[in-house]
């Protein structure tokens, strides 16, 4: 009868090892657990960036480094899913920057240009009843 990969077993050993079917030590359990945790937190890092673009992405991808390193513990090389975790956590924060950076230039270049900034005015009079020097005065850091 084959053993499955992971059995669940009542008492001080948690899971069995994939590759040698040895019962998991608490070390290699919760190194585990934090690749879990790294991946899935990448994973949403770069889903949540159709949702809150900044932010929210900066600190899973951020989060989920943090854990991919954390998990490699006293092993000399990551894990294969802490990689591929710790990969997209920097890729969800290089796409972040970038698109801040693109909406600075894009929001200087619309400021810059007098028809531009007079188009953004007249929606913002229309939406918020205010018009774009209202609005950047009441900024202290811009004049």
């Amino acid at each position: 009868m084959k053993m499955p990969a992971a059995v669940k077993q009542i008492g001080t050993r948690p899971l069995m090892n994939n590759t040698t079917m040895r019962p998991l030590n608490w070390e290699e359990y919760y190194m585990r657990r934090l690749e879990k945790l790294s991946f899935l937190l990448s994973i949403g890092a770069l889903l949540s960036m159709f949702v809150f673009p900044v932010v929210a992405p900066c600190i899973l991808a951020s989060l989920a480094i943090v854990f991919a390193v954390l998990s490699k513990g006293g092993n000399l090389r990551f894990s294969r899913s802490a990689r591929i975790a710790l990969i997209l956590g920097i890729i969800a924060i290089v796409i972040n920057v970038l698109f801040l950076g693109y909406s600075l230039v894009t929001m200087k270049a619309v400021l810059s240009d007098p028809e531009g900034r007079q188009q953004l005015s007249d929606i913002l009079y229309r939406r918020y009843g205010m018009t774009l020097d209202e609005l950047l005065s009441q900024i202290p850091w811009i004049e």
